[in-house]
């Protein structure tokens, strides 16, 4: 996914992506029993800085979401997709 972003030549996922992969990163952050001060060190960020991406006031790049999701141990893809 990361590869697919970048040649694409986008280096932010939207907005709404960002919002929809922020609401599934907390989902599952919530299920590995995981805060998110874990993702700090992970993304080089404080834990400020940890919170205003996923309360949506810092947009999630596409390098971030694929360290959030290594650090989980998931598939990137599954981060922005709608559990709907």
């Amino acid at each position: 996914l990361r590869a697919v972003l970048l040649l694409s030549g986008l280096h932010y996922v939207s907005m709404s992506t960002s919002a929809l992969a922020a609401a599934n990163i907390r989902a599952e952050l919530a299920r590995q029993h995981l805060s998110q001060r874990a993702l700090a060190p992970i993304l080089g960020v404080s834990a400020t800085g940890v919170s205003k991406r996923l309360s949506g006031i810092t947009p999630i790049d596409v390098d971030e979401l694929g360290k959030i999701a290594d650090f989980l141990g998931i598939n990137a893809a599954t981060l922005i997709q709608d559990a709907a």
